[in-house]
């Protein structure tokens, strides 16, 4: 059966969520189709028996709006929400860091603390560093760069630092503080909370998905299970599982590389094969007893070991009790692969994942009740040397012919929850 809309949303995350209540609420036909069977995208919720996780770890951060109540089209109470610290360390061979690592040198080993402080004080100066490596090597001296900058995020994003430009700087790493450092290492400690985004939002019950929800609440026109085949950019018509679907505008939320992919433009399919991601496998445990106390109950534990299986363990528990009866543990860990690499073994990458914790005397798999794994095939995006040319490429051609990418994914970009919510919005009211 065939559909037709003045402007149809592809993905009905909270970007095209937020969309499709810009455009619904100022009387705008449109048409929000959805792959799942629900609408949420990244920012679900799921069950799993008695347990509750989230699709893996995502936190709302404001920075346009107070509150979650103020987030626009989001139907939130602030009474069902909470505003939390962040706790989150490091894990350095046996020795508990707190994050940021760089400002932070205190709790490391004397002998490490004292080469990282010297190697930084004796740092080269890169008057126009090339890639992010040499940027961070520059910034931070080589020592704290090979202890903990450097394994802990190509572990993350799954590729050489080599490969990615200085524009990656202000995504994933603030410009270094010289007094933050020192003070650091001095274990001056009466500051307020370092780094980048100290708090965050969190609801008191049913995990981030209430955001989710909250977006997609009262949406007229949402059509879910709906698969897409291919787009005739010209034609202005989309070829799906539920039929012919034409626009004549087009918004879309999905990854800017799948989008290039299912179109009949060369060009737009040539870009896109330019651009570069790595994929997430989410492992979500629910396990019987509570976690080691000698890490005071983190947020998340960053791991930059290369020779562990995982680089981040995240806790729903040790900040939403509604997850699990008091004494067990929610926790999802989290482990990085190449988008350009064959799509490994899920079943091996798990066992190796288990393994792993249990080497380190994390948890057992026999305490775990629970396991349950989610796959994210592009997770974060690479700001390798040709991503900022290829993605102006990109977007001019098809704001040509009346397409308009949101969100994270959809603008291949490395932004918050808040972003892209705010990013459906504008859209959507450049289109009114």
């Amino acid at each position: 059966m065939n559909k037709k809309a003045d402007i149809v949303i592809i993905g009905a995350g909270i970007s095209g969520c937020a969309a499709a209540q810009e455009l619904q609420a100022n009387d705008v036909e449109y048409l929000l189709l959805e792959k799942n069977v629900e609408p949420g995208g990244l920012t679900r919720s799921i069950s799993v028996g008695d347990a509750h996780f989230d699709y893996t770890g995502h936190y709302l951060h404001l920075s346009k709006y107070k509150s979650p109540a103020e987030l626009p089209h989001a139907n939130q109470d602030d009474k069902d929400w909470q505003l939390i610290e962040r706790r989150s360390v490091v894990y350095f061979e046996g020795t508990i860091v707190p994050a940021p690592f760089q400002y932070n040198l205190f709790a490391l080993p004397e002998d490490v603390r004292r080469s990282c402080i010297e190697n930084y004080r004796n740092r080269p100066k890169a008057e126009n560093p090339k890639s992010l490596r040499d940027y961070l090597i520059s910034g931070f001296g080589s020592k704290i760069c090979e202890t903990f900058l450097f394994p802990y995020t190509e572990k993350q994003l799954a590729t050489s630092l080599v490969n990615l430009a200085i524009e990656a700087v202000n995504r994933f790493f603030p410009y270094p503080d010289e007094r933050k450092i020192e003070e650091g290492c001095a274990n001056i400690r009466n500051r307020v909370p370092l780094g980048y985004n100290t708090c965050f939002w969190y609801p008191k019950k049913e995990g981030i998905g209430l955001l989710a929800k909250g977006l997609a609440k009262g949406l007229t026109n949402l059509s879910t299970c709906c698969i897409l085949d291919r787009i005739d950019l010209k034609r202005k018509c989309i070829y799906s599982s539920q039929g012919i679907i034409e626009y004549n505008k087009l918004v879309s939320s999905m990854p800017l590389k799948n989008l290039c992919a299912i179109t009949n433009d060369s060009d737009l399919q040539l870009a896109g094969e330019r651009l570069k991601h790595n994929r997430v496998l989410c492992l979500n445990l629910l396990c019987n007893s509570p976690f080691s106390r000698d890490f005071e109950q983190p947020h998340w534990i960053y791991v930059p070991d290369k020779s562990v299986p995982f680089y981040r363990v995240g806790f729903y528990s040790h900040f939403d009790r509604s997850y699990v009866p008091l004494g067990k543990t929610a926790m999802y860990v989290e482990r990085a692969f190449n988008g350009e690499e064959p799509l490994p073994d899920i079943t091996k990458m798990v066992n190796e994942m288990l393994l792993g914790l249990e080497q380190l005397s994390w948890m057992k798999r026999t305490d775990c009740s629970v396991i349950s794994a989610n796959w994210i095939d592009c997770a974060y995006v690479h700001f390798d040397h040709h991503r900022k040319e290829t993605v102006s490429q990109i977007l001019d051609i098809l704001r040509e012919v009346d397409v308009y990418p949101i969100g994270r994914y959809g603008l291949w970009d490395y932004n918050s929850m808040e972003d892209s919510v705010f990013s459906g919005m504008e859209v959507a009211k450049k289109l009114l």
